[in-house]
């Protein structure tokens, strides 16, 4: 039995289920060197490492078993190296793909710190905001029913682009609604695109750029008429003409903290002299 491998060896040494080489047996694409006819115990040589080495990595580059098995049974030089760079390609999506989000969560999470140095809430200010990217959908939502099933349907379309939502979603209101005071009929929700993704779809539109009189608030839905009124006053006095719709973002909403004192919500509105 010298240089043989028994199955649990072979897994122990290559970091692999026994079941998964069990499988890979029992479709043909990697069998024992050697199966005892008595006992069933199947064994493997040294020479085999290189193939189990093999499959190993093409499947981590995500080829298929059923490719790997052919790759195995008629490859040649120039189809392995074509092979590879297939998947190289393959990997290089990949890795864009993981870099995109990895810059998505350090904005993300860049924004949630600064969360907790916020110490002007419920005082009007003007900012000065670059246009803004979003995907926008128009529609009357006035219950939590609605909101979750057009941001099903939103992450259905875009999920693909842009795979993390916390905190980016927001909804638009109208000035109307809100001396109506209707304060939950938004007339549409928006999804913030990140600035290092570019892409064409039928819902993206611009937010503009511009001035915005904005106000932070932590306190519930049912007082936030009073926020909405600060700001109206605010731009009557400061001598601007509101621009809706008002924009809603809730930045830290109670599916990232069960703390009421940590939720924090952005209203916004753009003015004009």
């Amino acid at each position: 039995m010298q240089n043989k491998f028994t199955i649990g060896q072979m897994a122990r040494l290559h970091d692999i289920p026994i079941k998964t080489l069990r499988y890979y047996d029992e479709i043909g694409l990697f069998e024992p060197y050697e199966v005892d006819q008595q006992t069933g115990y199947r064994y493997y040589t040294l020479e085999q490492f290189k193939k189990l080495d093999i499959i190993v990595y093409l499947k981590l580059m995500g080829v298929p078993l059923k490719e790997i098995k052919r790759k195995m049974e008629h490859s040649s030089l120039d189809e392995f190296i074509e092979t590879l760079a297939e998947y190289q390609q393959v990997t290089k999506e990949k890795i864009r793909h993981l870099q995109r989000v990895n810059v998505q969560l350090t904005t993300r999470m860049k924004e949630l710190e600064q969360t907790r140095h916020i110490n002007q809430i419920g005082a009007p200010f003007i900012k000065y905001l670059p246009s803004r990217e979003v995907v926008q959908v128009k529609a009357e939502v006035g219950t939590l029913d609605g909101t979750e099933s057009v941001l099903r349907d939103l992450k259905k379309k875009i999920s693909h682009i842009t795979p993390i939502m916390i905190g980016k979603v927001g909804f638009m209101l109208s000035v109307e609604n809100t001396k109506k005071q209707q304060f939950t009929d938004y007339d549409g929700i928006f999804l913030l695109v990140e600035s290092d993704v570019s892409f064409k779809h039928e819902l993206v539109t611009l937010i503009p750029e511009g001035d915005y009189a904005s106000i932070y608030m932590r306190e519930k839905r049912d007082t936030t008429g009073v926020y909405y009124d600060a700001l109206l006053n605010f731009i009557k006095a400061e001598g601007y003409k509101a621009e809706g719709p008002f924009l809603i973002r809730r930045i830290v909403d109670s599916f990232i903290s069960h703390h009421e004192e940590e939720r924090l919500t952005e209203i916004q509105i753009r003015i004009t002299s």
